[in-house]
């Protein structure tokens, strides 16, 4: 009888719960917003296999089964959020038909009206599950110092100026790709470490840290010139913030000002001693030549303001902008800054659709203030901070760290709970 009672005892523990089947949902959401940076990996570069829609599909089965086994409570932001996507997204489908950009009009399309809304849909299921957002965040504090190793290795072994894939050799722009993604990694984790460091005492606090000081010297390597000042502002900002949250509003000044003081003084160290940025290729990038013309961007703002003084109304049409720029059908040429992408392409009516888009969901993370935990509030903001740097100077409207980001602050005041035990 005593062995019968420890059996059914030790079954009764291992008994798998709601909450169980769901457990892996925020690391696998943050894998596949980074699948990019994952398959520079040594093992996974020459894989027969594309993990990205395993990866999607890992997301998927447990974002239905989160559909079905939890409550939610969603702020009046989210269902706004979801209509203004629904609205840009017909909208560009309607303007799509006149575009001068048939080459690559599907793709872009895909990636608004399909892509767009589940990445939203994730981001919000993501943030109204607090044990969701912890393990996304855990995450990226775990993987961000893999990927950081890894560019210091090849870093160190002199590399860095020809690598794609994380110390490989081969084609350049896949190389950019890689090591934008990877420097918005080690950011968000950057600024989770940073906002982790407030609450944190003793040893802990002084290591965390220095890990927010390793990322941002791993960030300084590959070149990425909006993901290092995204880094910058995101870690002087998550502390800020959290103290805010906190109602320690004269300390979240003070930590501001000394925060910002300090990147400044770092980082005019850097340029000043050209013998310590020697390697830094970020650092060279800043410091040599004209900021916007040695990364080609003031070219494609140029030619993108030269065809809005053209266009109608309503634009040149959704996907229009490269082939009117005369740039071919190679999407990579986009505006770089999603504002002028889509006034360019949209015209007004559509820029004002992305706006509201933006601002409602800064307003739901801005509401959230009250019921959201400190750390989360202070993370989300940190995440949508260093995506305002992206799209003002990289990326199209089909990012999909874009639109997850916006889902993760309109939701950031959600809540949900198990159906059953």
């Amino acid at each position: 009888m005593p062995a019968t009672t420890e059996t059914f005892s030790r079954a009764a523990s291992l008994r798998i719960t709601a909450d169980t089947l769901f457990a892996g949902f925020g690391a696998f959401a943050l894998l596949l917003l980074f699948v990019g940076v994952l398959k520079s990996f040594p093992l996974l570069r020459n894989s027969p296999v594309d993990i990205t829609p395993v990866l999607f599909a890992v997301v998927a089965l447990h974002l239905a089964w989160a559909l079905v086994a939890r409550r939610y409570t969603l702020p009046a932001a989210v269902p706004v959020l979801f209509t203004l996507h629904a609205a840009f997204a017909f909208y560009c489908v309607v303007s799509a038909g006149d575009s001068p950009g048939r080459d690559i009009i599907d793709s872009k399309l895909r990636d608004v009206v399909l892509v767009a809304p589940a990445m939203l849909l994730i981001g919000a299921a993501v943030a109204a599950d607090r044990d969701a957002f912890r393990r996304f965040a855990l995450a990226a504090k775990v993987l961000a110092p893999v990927v950081g190793g890894l560019i210091a290795a090849a870093f160190a072994f002199g590399l860095v100026n020809v690598i794609v894939q994380f110390g490989g050799r081969g084609n350049l722009q896949t190389a950019r790709v890689q090591y934008q993604l990877a420097n918005l990694l080690l950011a968000l984790a950057a600024s989770a470490y940073a906002v982790a460091a407030v609450q944190a005492r003793g040893w802990r606090q002084l290591a965390m840290m220095g890990t927010v000081l390793v990322l941002a010297f791993a960030a300084l390597i590959p070149g990425g010139r909006s993901g290092f000042i995204g880094l910058c502002a995101a870690v002087v900002a998550g502390p800020c913030l959290l103290l805010w949250h906190q109602s320690r509003r004269r300390a979240a000044f003070l930590l501001a000002g000394g925060m910002a003081l300090g990147v400044l003084v770092l980082v005019l160290l850097l340029f000043a001693q050209s013998q310590l940025a020697s390697g830094l290729r970020t650092v060279e990038r800043f410091t040599q030549g004209g900021i916007g013309e040695s990364s080609a961007r003031l070219p494609l703002w140029r030619a993108a303001f030269a065809l809005i003084e053209g266009n109608g109304f309503f634009g040149l049409g959704f996907g229009g902008y490269t082939p009117a720029a005369g740039w071919g059908v190679n999407r990579d040429l986009f505006p770089h800054n999603l504002f002028i992408e889509a006034l360019v392409e949209l015209g007004p009516p559509g820029l004002l659709l992305f706006v509201s888009i933006l601002l409602t969901a800064a307003f739901g993370w801005a509401r959230a203030m009250r019921t959201a935990p400190g750390p989360q509030w202070a993370t989300s903001a940190c995440m949508g901070l260093i995506m305002l740097v992206l799209i003002s100077v990289s990326t199209d409207l089909g990012n999909p760290l874009l639109w997850f980001t916006l889902g993760l602050l309109g939701a950031t005041g959600a809540e949900s709970s198990p159906r059953w035990p």
